[in-house]
């Protein structure tokens, strides 16, 4: 807390003194001991000059010393100044009254960025703080389409914190005793803070005390989200493990103030707690661009901590786990049987909302205990019993309204206080035949993107019988869930489960790959394209706004590719590919399957690029050449796509890739060209270049005047650079030609330059 203040002086001083040719440095007591303030320890001889600037009233200097030392008594520190030359007392003194209105300007600066009892910081200047780091971890997410050296990429968090019945303390021990409850839990917060940073050095933390007894942290760090309730209850357990204030931190309260008509609790009063709301800032909305994240980000936070006290207090609850498994039901009308539920819209509460319900005994978290007169014993856990499942009708803010999704339990009674878990998009294993609420059924374990049992069934495939996999998807997925819910949404996809179920019979295995698509693999002897089109025509037909297609991958497909382009499909990557071609991208009337081809994929990444999807059209580039999609013409689109995405290095490779696929193809070598040009790789362009023919060129001029015009700059540079494959003759042919495209040279001047140059330069 004192160090930030210091802190705040130096800065101070600093920017004063910067153009004054004087050297500063700021050295403190902490706990009876000098140090520097960003610097090593002092020595003996400083720390003696140190302790002489106390008694000093002007500064501490010695004769000829270039350095004068000015003592602060209010922070108990000294600022030694060095000079260009030995200061007179005239000057010592003059330096004296700048130090002084440069305290009292830091002093200001310092009450207003912290809060004056606990000296953290204070509500604005935290805000500020969060909205700095914010701004910086967007950003870089944002512009970084680099793989990052971490495994995790960065995230922030916010903790809003809140004092556990801080009122009762106040109430009955006096507000003058309750500020050194807030200044001991703030000190605790600092320790915490400080550890934590000493194991994660990389780990970036604020504390701010905004007002009253409600504190804020903020924490950056590469780490995954667990780690950061770890760090939670870490803060959590430093305030509820030992007595506050202990005995230790009442003796360091009462050097800052006067306590002697303050009696502290007994030890057994002194027990505090603090209950801890988390939001990350993956959480805040990106549709909505008029919201301030900042103020977003801390009323998520601050909705967590609400969860938090509400559930109990003394926990850490998460802001994205409200939804899933904090909500409760707050009462259930006798005539109507509709169900009030304690959280909504602002949690994430959606009409058609899904959630299990579960009684507070049957929530698998109460203890059986029996008591025979003289102990209670506890025997076991009541299980975790479904009592029904409720839907949700209406969605306000902070409630929402809903109903029994279920005829034969519509009459069922609710009791107040009943758990409520939220079933996601995705989940259909109670939607399927045989769901039990008591005893364990095969489609409980059927899980979204749960695909191990077909990669293994792919893997243990023969090379005689390769597999086939289908993907068969919602392409309207999104708006069918925002204007129908969760509820409507799994009904749809166990429909379609279903269907899969009833027209692949035998040794097909059918998995959920995500919330709206289903897996099918098989051996290609059981293959039907009939059977794909049944289950499309079915579904399309009783659910026509969810527009579904299927891609395929099968032993056609994989032998048509290879006959083609000569490259082997690994087939591990099958179930990928079907996936990949199963992209509303390749979508149209006519035709709802769509095979893996040369044209799907080439059909696909154009699209991504002209629609402005780079990043993904990239990543998908490079998945798709791992699982051998290497052809020509792939890594040709590659190459464009690394162009658009600011990468000429990796679009000169993937152009140079698709050159050696397929030497014929003059496109490529001119594309090839263009990227040479921008790296300034004269001789590398021209080694591929320089094998077009004649007739070659009077095509490029025709059909792709961009590559015409940047293989004469690559000769001209050549020329230049007296370069040995610069080629007189073709220089001679294209050079006018190429000044004469008026609307590229325009635009590249430097290379228009060089054309000119070249043009006007002596041959050896």
């Amino acid at each position: 807390m004192k160090l930030d203040k210091i802190i705040a002086l130096k800065i101070e001083f600093d920017r004063e003194l910067a153009s004054q040719n004087i050297t500063c440095k700021l050295h403190y007591k902490d706990d009876n001991q000098w140090k520097e303030l960003g610097g090593p320890p002092p020595s003996s001889q400083v720390i003696q000059n140190l302790e002489k600037s106390i008694s000093e009233v002007v500064a501490h200097h010695s004769p000829s010393s270039l350095t004068a030392r000015y003592y602060l008594q209010t922070y108990n520190a000294t600022v030694s100044l060095s000079f260009a030359k030995s200061p007179r007392l005239e000057t010592r003194k003059k330096y004296r009254d700048l130090i002084e209105r440069i305290q009292e300007s830091a002093s200001n600066a310092y009450r207003v960025s912290h809060h004056a009892l606990t000296h953290l910081l204070a509500k604005e200047a935290f805000r500020e703080e969060l909205r700095t780091t914010l701004e910086k971890i967007s950003g870089k997410q944002s512009s970084d389409i680099a793989l990052q050296e971490s495994k995790h990429t960065k995230i922030l968090a916010v903790f809003a914190l809140d004092i556990d019945y801080f009122k009762q303390v106040n109430d009955t021990w006096g507000h003058l005793y309750g500020d050194q409850v807030l200044k001991a839990f703030g000190r605790r917060l600092e320790k915490c803070a400080t550890l934590i940073q000493a194991q994660s050095p990389d780990t970036l933390i604020h504390i701010g005390h905004p007002s009253g007894e409600e504190f804020l942290i903020t924490i950056s760090a590469n780490a995954p989200r667990d780690q950061f309730v770890i760090w939670a209850n870490q803060f959590r357990s430093s305030i509820c493990d030992e007595i506050l204030p202990s005995d230790d931190e009442w003796q360091w309260l009462s050097k800052s103030d006067n306590l002697s008509a303050l009696t502290a609790p007994p030890t057994t009063e002194r027990g505090v707690s603090t209950s801890i709301g988390i939001a990350f800032h993956s959480s805040i909305s990106k549709a909505d661009l008029s919201t301030d994240p900042t103020a977003e980000l801390l009323d998520l936070a601050d909705t967590a901590l609400y969860r938090a006290k509400a559930a109990g207090r003394n926990q850490v609850i998460l802001y994205d786990e409200i939804l899933s498994s904090c909500g409760r039901i707050l009462e259930q009308n006798p005539h109507t049987g509709v169900i009030a539920i304690d959280i909504g819209s602002n949690v994430g509460v959606l009409v058609g909302q899904e959630f299990k319900v579960f009684h507070p005994t049957f929530s698998g978290k109460m203890k059986f205990s029996v008591n025979d007169g003289r102990t209670t014993r506890t025997l076991g856990t009541y299980p975790r019993v479904e009592s029904a499942r409720i839907t949700v009708f209406n969605s306000q803010p902070e409630i929402s309204f809903a109903v029994i999704d279920s005829t034969d339990e519509v009459y069922l009674n609710l009791e107040p206080g009943c758990h409520l878990e939220a079933i996601p998009a995705g989940s259909i294993g109670h939607l399927l035949s045989n769901a039990s609420k008591y005893f364990a059924s095969p489609h409980d374990t059927l899980k979204t993107g749960d695909i191990n049992s077909l990669q293994e069934f792919i893997a243990s495939s023969t090379k005689e019988a390769f597999p086939f996999a289908t993907v068969i998807r919602f392409t309207r997925e999104p708006d069918y869930l925002k204007k129908y819910g969760t509820a409507a949404l799994n009904k749809a996809l166990a429909k379609l489960y279903r269907c899969a179920q009833s027209e692949f019979t035998h040794s097909n295995l059918i998995a959920i790959l995500d919330t709206g698509s289903i897996c099918i693999v098989g051996p290609d002897s059981n293959y039907s394209e009939k059977k794909i089109s049944n289950i499309i025509k079915e579904i399309n037909s009783d659910l026509p706004s969810l527009e579904v297609i299927a891609g395929i991958c099968c032993n056609n497909d994989v032998t048509e590719w290879k006959e083609l382009t000569n490259s082997k499909i690994d087939k591990k990557g099958i179930i990928e590919l079907a996936r990949f071609s199963a992209s509303e991208k390749t979508k149209n009337q006519s035709n709802s399957i769509i095979h893996f081809t040369l044209n799907t994929t080439i059909l696909i990444l154009q699209e991504l690029h002209k629609t402005q999807l780079l990043e993904t059209a990239y990543t998908d580039f490079k998945r798709l050449v791992t699982l051998g999609v290497d052809a020509a013409p792939i890594y040709n689109l590659g190459g464009l796509l690394a162009s658009g995405l600011g990468m000429p290095l990796k679009s000169l490779e993937n152009y140079h890739a698709a050159c050696q696929k397929d030497p014929t193809l003059t496109t490529y070598k001119t594309n090839y060209a263009t990227a040479a040009l921008k790296l300034d790789e004269v001789e590398l362009g021209l080694k591929v270049l320089n094998t077009l023919t004649d007739a070659d060129i009077e095509n490029i001029y025709k059909a792709h005047p961009y590559g015409f015009f940047a293989y004469t700059a690559l000769l001209a540079k050549a020329k230049l650079y007296n370069s040995p494959a610069f080629n007189e003759s073709r220089f001679k042919l294209m050079a006018e030609r190429a000044i004469s495209l008026t609307e590229i040279s325009g635009q590249l001047q430097s290379s228009t330059t060089a054309i000119q140059q070249a043009m006007t330069f002596p041959n050896n």
